[in-house]
């Protein structure tokens, strides 16, 4: 009769750094949706929808980078205890994500200051550009904050996979 490996069974550490992945994963799910809804209708909005809608998004942002930063930062530290490249793996690409999203907080601070209504703020973050030239400029930082969404996806998934067989 066969011997049975046994699984080592997950540690506490672990288990709290694949549910900030988890957690970071949906933060940027939502994230992405309110994006994707909210952007287009931002401009025909009320002055309280565009601060609304505007003080969603940058709220989401924040919370992204927040998870992201947490699950990389939980994660390394679970690999220096257990030893475990995909701990590594996942550390690694959260603090890529959240560096990612970094790039894209000129363009967040505009939103968020157009939403308020501080057009002086905003004419300082845009610089000598018109709006829509800033916006073309940002178009490399939107690609980082969407690609930065898309790695927390994976690393999400990849946590969830390590929850779900152990």
């Amino acid at each position: 009769m066969p011997k049975q490996i046994k699984k080592r069974q997950i540690t506490g550490g672990e288990k709290a750094a694949c549910i900030a992945a988890i957690a970071g994963m949906t933060i940027g799910l939502i994230f992405a949706v309110a994006f994707i809804i909210f952007i287009p209708e931002l401009e025909n909005a009320s002055t309280s929808e565009q601060l609304a809608k505007s003080m969603a998004l940058a709220i989401g942002y924040v919370l992204f980078f927040a998870g992201a930063s947490v699950s990389g930062i939980l994660s390394l530290i679970c690999r220096k205890k257990s030893g475990q490249a995909g701990d590594l793996m996942r550390g690694f690409f959260s603090l890529i994500s959240a560096f990612l999203s970094l790039l894209a907080v000129r363009f967040m601070l505009a939103l968020f200051f157009s939403g308020l209504g501080k057009e002086d703020t905003v004419d300082k973050i845009i610089g000598d550009n018109s709006y829509s030239k800033f916006i073309e400029n940002q178009a490399p930082a939107f690609a980082c904050l969407v690609i930065a969404m898309s790695i927390m996806l994976f690393v999400g998934i990849t946590a969830a996979v390590k929850l779900a067989k152990r």
